[in-house]
């Protein structure tokens, strides 16, 4: 199942199961990414995705399984970082997550039946379920992260 988590130390490991991950801490930290490989027991699979977020004073660095940096993540900033490849070739791109559009708990607007979307985050216990790439009509990459 696809959670959202909050970092609470310096060298976690990013789960295979993560779609989220959080930094609310305001010191450094670095986080270590699964092996890519055919997405059994601890490793993901091509196309896999994960949201970065370093919310914080801190930033995030994001290192592979072989300690190379993958990321610097400055404070105040998101990216999405996302499998490419395979065992043999192993690469992980990444993509500033300035257009991520948030859609929350949808409330009717003023007058009105029909759901708003929100811009505001998930609360602390929400669950990511998905996130993923969509092209806007001015040709930009936008990210949507869908949670309960």
């Amino acid at each position: 199942m696809a959670t959202t988590r909050a970092l609470a130390a310096s060298g976690e490991q990013i789960e295979d199961s993560e779609l989220s991950v959080t930094s609310a801490l305001a010191v450094n930290v670095k986080a270590f990414l699964p092996a890519i490989e055919d997405g059994a027991t601890t490793t993901v699979a091509d196309g896999f995705a994960v949201l970065v977020q370093a919310n914080a004073a801190g930033d995030v660095e994001i290192v592979d399984v072989f300690g190379r940096r993958v990321a610097m993540i400055q404070a105040g900033e998101s990216a999405v970082l996302k499998a490419n490849g395979d065992v043999n070739r192993p690469v992980w791109s990444v993509s500033p997550a300035t257009n991520i559009l948030s859609i929350g708990q949808a409330q009717p607007s003023a007058g009105s039946s029909t759901p708003a979307l929100g811009t505001t985050g998930p609360a602390a216990s929400g669950t990511v379920k998905w996130i993923g790439p969509v092209q806007l009509l001015d040709g930009t990459l936008a990210y949507i992260a869908c949670w309960t």
